[in-house]
């Protein structure tokens, strides 16, 4: 699982940068550069993973905000790889739908922002749920509970994005928010799709005053819909829902195991 996440962050990161980069550049330095900070916030979204793996070993909650705290620093650096951008010069945190971005360049600055697919899946899921304010305080996670899940669909929990549903019989089993975390933190894994389009924002930015207004207040979370091409494409090569990469890696960081189709 190493591996992966390093290589994904440090691959992507290098073809990010080379998209990214100035005309001036050298495609070869910047493509190396992208690299190697992208393996550097790869093995951070790593080991915010293995943080994760915590919550049911020790049955302690806590451990989710110090894993989110390493995640979001991971994908930050990997951002900045694929922008072209220093390794220290942008970090975000989010929480659900919200977005902060922290600019460290020339001059200390907070934004905040929206991300628009996950706040259309937190509406979707909101009409249908309900809010767990005191599990979404303990896990810094948008937490919703449906207590027909089990009974209507034969599910324990699921993700919409990066929106959590659980169902009230298993409201207080730790591998089952471990494992749906992980499922979290894949969406901000591919974070760096959006970066693929700064030149485009940019552009439309510079010829047009509305755009730039929304692109100030939304970060596009254009990842949503093709992670979950993704997720759909593997799940058809598999024998049932777990067989395919992105269970294997949420049920690893859940329990160091891995769900056995029957």
């Amino acid at each position: 699982m190493a591996a992966y996440n390093v290589g994904l962050g440090s691959i992507f990161g290098g073809i990010g940068a080379v998209i990214n980069k100035n005309p001036e550049e050298k495609t070869g330095k910047v493509f190396v550069k992208g690299l190697w900070q992208g393996a550097v916030g790869g093995y951070l979204i790593y080991e915010s993973k293995n943080i994760i793996s915590k919550i049911p070993e020790k049955e302690k909650w806590e451990y989710s905000w110090a894993a989110k705290f390493v995640n979001a620093a991971g994908t930050s650096i990997v951002e900045n790889a694929a922008s072209n951008r220093g390794l220290w010069e942008q970090w975000h945190f989010h929480i659900g739908f919200n977005r902060i971005e922290l600019y460290t360049k020339d001059e200390i600055k907070i934004r905040y922002k929206i991300m628009p697919i996950s706040l259309v899946l937190t509406g979707i899921t909101a009409s249908k749920t309900k809010f767990e304010i005191k599990k979404s305080l303990q896990t810094g996670e948008l937490i919703f509970s449906d207590s027909n899940l089990r009974t209507e669909r034969n599910w324990r929990a699921y993700v919409l994005g990066n929106i959590m549903v659980v169902d009230d019989s298993v409201f207080d089993d730790y591998f089952v928010f471990a494992h749906e975390i992980i499922h979290i933190y894949q969406y901000y894994d591919y974070n760096f799709i959006n970066s693929y389009t700064n030149p485009l924002k940019e552009n439309w930015s510079g010829k047009s005053r509305t755009f730039n207004k929304i692109n100030n207040l939304f970060y596009f979370d254009i990842q949503g819909p093709i992670l979950t091409g993704l997720r759909r494409l593997a799940g058809k090569s598999g024998n049932c829902h777990f067989d395919n990469f992105f269970e294997y890696e949420a049920e690893f960081f859940a329990q160091r195991g891995r769900v056995i189709c029957p």
